[in-house]
C-alpha cells in the first residue's frame, strides 16, 4: 500500500510541475466559490495494525470565498460512512457521521512562481469542525455495543437520532485544474483525527480515532473582484509630474533658506503655456458587417477606407494611437449586441493593423465597444425621408421592449432596414 500510494504522489508531481507556469492575467482578484465532491473512505482505527481493509464512500458540499487566488476560507458539509474491522478481534457493522467544518488552505505554487490565475493549485489546508456520529461494533467474545442510537441499550449523544457529538481536525492537499473561467475539478487527500474513540468502540484510552478519504470535486467560482494595486507599490507606475514637482519644490525651499552672499543675476520670468489637450479626431471611415457578424467584410470599399489612414501616414502625419469604437443596430439583444460591438470593434483593429503592415509599427491600437447605437438610429430617422419619421420615433421611445416594436415596424417601414445596415458600423479616433 505505501508503494502504492508514493508511486502515485510521484506521477501526481511530475504531472503539476510542467503545468504551474500556465496562466493568462497577473493582477490579483478575489472571488466567492462552491463546490461538491465524493469519494472513497477508509477508516484510520487508533488501534496497533491500522483499519485499511475495507473502504465505502462519503460526499459533501462546500463554499468559502478565496484571498488574491491564493488564500482560501471555507466551509464543509458532509456525509461519510465507514467499514472495518481488526482481524477476528471485532468488527464495525455500521459506522457513518455527519461532519461540517471550517477550512483554511494556502496554494503553495505561489510560494515559488506568482501568477494569480494559473489553472493548477495545489493548497494545503487545514480546519476545525464537529462530527456527528454512531456505530456498531461486534466483538469476538459476543459484545455488541450501540454507540449514538437511539435505543435503550446504546450510548446515547445530543445529536440528530441520539448521535455522539464530537470535535475534529482536518488535514488535507487538494489539488485543482481550473478547465475553464468558472469551473475547475479538483482532487483532495484528507485525514481526520476525532476527539473520541467511539468511531470502532474499541475504548483503551490511548490515541484517538482517525479516518480519511480521497475525493473528486467540482467547483464553480463567481463574484470575481479584482483586487487594485496599492498606488505606493513598486510595480506602479511613478508619477513623474508629482516627481518634478517634488524635485522643483526642494529646489525652492533650498535657495529661500541658503541665501547667496552675492546677488543673484535677474531671471527672466518665462510665461506659462498652458497645455491644451489633446483631443480626439474622428476619421470619415466607415467599415461594414453583416448581420449578426463581427468579421469585416473583405470588400475592397473596406480596403478603400483604411488606405486613407495609409494616405495620411505617407503624408507625414504622425498617428500615435488608433482607436476603434464598435456599434451594432438596435433590432438584436441587448447583450449579445455589447458582445457583438465590442468584437466588432476589436476586429477592425485587427483588420486596419494588417493592412498597415509596416506603417502600424508604434501606434497604440484601442477598442472598445459600444452596444446598440440608439441614439445613431434616432439621429439617422430624423435626417431620413421617411414618413411618418417623427411618430416612428416617439412609438419605440414609449414602448416597454424598444426592441420588440422596432422589429415590428420594419415590416411596416421597409425604409428603416437601410438605416439599420449602416449603424453595423465602427468609429475610427486618431491621435
Amino acid at each position: 500500500m505505501r508503494k502504492i500510494t508514493l508511486k502515485s504522489l510521484l506521477i501526481i508531481a511530475l504531472a503539476i510541475i510542467p503545468m504551474t507556469f500556465l496562466g493568462q492575467e497577473k493582477t490579483p482578484y478575489n472571488y466567492w466559490f462552491i463546490g461538491i465532491e465524493g469519494g472513497a473512505t477508509t477508516m484510520l482505527s487508533d488501534n496497533e495494525s491500522f483499519i485499511m481493509d475495507q473502504t465505502s464512500w462519503n460526499a459533501g458540499l462546500n463554499g468559502g470565498y478565496m484571498l488574491k487566488n491564493t488564500l482560501a476560507i471555507y466551509a464543509n458539509i458532509g456525509y461519510v460512512d465507514l467499514k472495518g474491522k481488526n482481524g477476528d478481534f471485532f468488527k464495525m457493522e455500521e459506522c457513518n457521521l455527519f461532519q461540517a467544518n471550517i477550512n483554511f488552505g494556502y496554494d503553495v505554487l505561489q510560494l515559488f512562481r506568482k501568477n494569480p490565475d494559473r489553472k493548477v493549485s495545489v493548497m494545503p489546508h487545514i480546519g476545525l469542525g464537529g462530527i456527528m456520529h454512531r456505530s456498531k461494533t461486534s466483538f469476538s467474545n459476543g459484545t455488541t455495543i450501540l454507540n449514538g442510537y437511539n435505543e435503550d441499550d446504546a450510548i446515547q449523544g445530543k445529536g440528530i437520532g441520539k448521535r455522539k457529538i464530537v470535535y475534529d481536525n482536518i488535514f488535507g492537499l487538494n489539488i485543482m485544474y481550473r478547465f475553464s473561467k468558472h469551473f475547475g475539478l479538483n482532487i483532495d487527500f484528507v485525514t481526520v483525527k476525532t476527539d473520541t474513540e467511539g468511531l470502532d468502540n474499541y475504548q483503551h484510552g490511548k490515541h484517538s480515532d482517525w479516518y480519511g478519504y480521497a475525493n473528486l470535486g467540482l467547483s464553480y467560482r463567481f463574484g470575481r473582484k479584482d483586487v487594485k494595486p496599492c498606488p505606493e507599490c513598486p510595480e506602479c507606475e511613478p508619477d513623474q509630474d508629482a516627481i518634478n514637482q517634488a524635485i522643483a519644490d526642494a529646489i525652492k525651499d533650498y535657495i529661500e533658506n541658503n541665501p547667496c552672499p552675492e546677488p543673484e543675476p535677474e531671471v527672466e520670468e518665462v510665461e506659462e503655456v498652458e497645455a491644451t489637450e489633446i483631443v480626439w479626431e474622428e476619421k470619415d471611415i466607415h467599415l461594414t458587417f453583416k448581420v449578426n457578424k463581427a468579421d469585416v467584410e473583405k470588400t475592397q470599399a473596406n480596403y478603400d477606407e483604411v488606405k486613407k489612414i495609409s494616405d495620411d501616414l505617407d503624408a507625414g502625419r504622425e498617428i500615435s494611437v488608433i482607436r476603434t469604437v464598435g456599434y451594432a443596430s438596435p433590432e438584436g439583444n441587448e447583450e449579445k449586441n455589447a458582445k457583438l460591438a465590442e468584437a466588432r470593434a476589436e476586429a477592425t483593429s485587427t483588420f486596419i493593423k494588417e493592412n498597415l503592415g509596416e506603417q502600424a509599427e508604434g501606434i497604440d491600437f484601442e477598442s472598445e465597444g459600444m452596444g446598440s447605437d440608439w441614439e445613431g438610429f434616432y439621429t439617422a430617422l430624423e435626417n431620413s425621408t421617411i414618413a411618418n419619421k417623427a411618430e416612428i420615433a416617439e412609438t419605440i421611445k414609449n414602448s416597454e421592449n424598444p426592441t420588440a416594436t422596432l422589429n415590428k415596424m420594419r415590416a411596416q417601414y421597409p425604409e428603416l432596414n437601410e438605416i439599420l445596415n449602416n449603424l453595423r458600423r465602427t468609429q475610427i479616433l486618431v491621435k
